[in-house]
């Protein structure tokens, strides 16, 4: 990937970012409005634009350079208890160390 091209990709995930974090707020508002089974699928929702958002920050980060991807956790699957994709507690480590 050329400069210019890295450039446009760190770009497009940044502003993918902001777009999720905004996405994050409406989800959580959501989820404060509604109970029983709804709240659970409302919750799951939350939980995925959460690793979205951390993959994304993820991905520029690497692609700046200031983490390795072959430094991310290798763990597979989820973690069950909170149904949180584990590899995503292991990249947000990481970018808090960074940042």
């Amino acid at each position: 990937m050329d400069e210019i091209e890295k450039a446009r990709f760190v770009d497009a995930l940044s502003h993918a970012a902001k777009l999720l974090e905004l996405a994050q707020a409406h989800v959580q508002r959501a989820r404060s409005q509604c109970s029983g089974e709804l709240y659970e699928r409302v919750d799951l929702i939350a939980k995925r634009t959460f690793e979205l958002k951390v993959k994304s920050d993820w991905m520029r980060y690497a692609a700046l350079g200031k983490i390795h991807v072959d430094a991310a956790n290798d763990r597979v699957g989820s973690d069950r208890r909170v149904r949180v994709d584990r590899r995503i507690v292991g990249m947000q480590k990481m970018l808090l160390a960074v940042a």
